[in-house]
């Protein structure tokens, strides 16, 4: 997405380049980059947008239309979406603390799986608008970020994913009404075929499209047919099979806890041990006391 050569302020027209807080430039998240920016006191924004792009605005800030005699106002607090073709022009005296989120048109069409054409997405276009749902998912993205994306890419695009669809199912069903694009779940046949497959690469690199494309699905349809038959979120699957195989391995009491982490896919023994704690209630030392009988193996390290 940013050419090479150039930082992620080239995905911006503006006087005066933002101070970058954190970004997503080495996430490996496909065809998608976030960035939580701190604003210049005064700049001025004359930007032709060539991409999907969610703008999340935490603070309220002076703005005016690049217009003659043009009043300024003070800009809300929420979320808009920008899509190519759309004009960003405009000055603004606030230094606002924002997230962005650019993704490629062909993946957001293969996320929300259809064309995105002209009305699409009108209910965030344009005004600002409050939305503690986009707030919550931008905050997973920047914590995500902030710890590393310890489990690689599958979270982000996963949580993108989510995003993406939660905008369109918002934008284009009327509330209370059902959704008639819904799925089923995944058949059994394909939901031991998909176990297989992120089984077979827990200590690899894990894509949501591939698994996606393991059963045919659209990356919406996917998402709804696996929640659907597991009550769980394509990230939330991936760690539920990673945290199985690290008690699969525990309870051999063959293998040291930092050869478990890596084999069940985590960043490290610590991210291990925080994921497994959250999801069983106990360390991973007290799981192997539990079914063996004693703490770790002779030059085991503890959990």
């Amino acid at each position: 997405m940013i050419a090479d050569g150039k930082g992620p302020e080239s995905l911006y027209t503006q006087t005066n380049a933002p101070t970058f807080l954190l970004t997503s430039e080495r996430s490996g998240w496909r065809e998608a980059f976030f960035a939580e920016v701190q604003g210049s006191p005064h700049n001025v924004t004359d930007h032709g947008h060539t991409r999907f792009c969610l703008q999340l605005y935490h603070q309220p800030g002076l703005h005016r239309p690049l217009k003659k005699n043009a009043a300024w106002t003070t800009r809300g607090v929420g979320c808009r979406v920008n899509l190519p073709g759309d004009e960003q022009r405009c000055e603004t005296r606030s230094r606002t603390r924002n997230q962005f989120l650019f993704i490629e048109i062909q993946r957001v069409e293969a996320i929300i799986d259809r064309p995105l054409r002209s009305g699409c997405l009108e209910r965030f276009r344009g005004a600002i608008t409050p939305s503690p749902m986009v707030n919550s998912m931008m905050a997973a993205l920047s914590h995500d970020l902030e710890q590393g994306h310890p489990a690689g890419s599958v979270v982000g695009d996963s949580l993108i994913a989510t995003l993406l669809t939660w905008l369109d199912g918002v934008a284009t069903t009327a509330p209370g009404s059902a959704d008639v694009r819904a799925s089923g779940p995944l058949a059994h046949r394909d939901l031991a075929r998909l176990i297989e497959f992120v089984d077979g690469a827990l200590d690899g690199s894990l894509s949501l499209d591939d698994m996606a494309g393991l059963v045919g699905l659209s990356l919406r349809h996917f998402r709804r047919a696996l929640n659907a038959a597991t009550g769980q979120s394509p990230h939330q699957f991936v760690l539920s099979r990673r945290i199985e195989r690290a008690r699969s391995m525990i309870a051999t009491n063959r293998f040291c806890l930092a050869d478990v982490a890596a084999a069940a896919g985590f960043a490290d023994q610590s991210h291990m041990t925080r994921v497994f704690r959250q999801a069983t209630g106990l360390t991973p030392s007290a799981y192997r006391i539990q079914q063996v009988g004693q703490p770790c193996l002779a030059g085991a390290t503890k959990a």
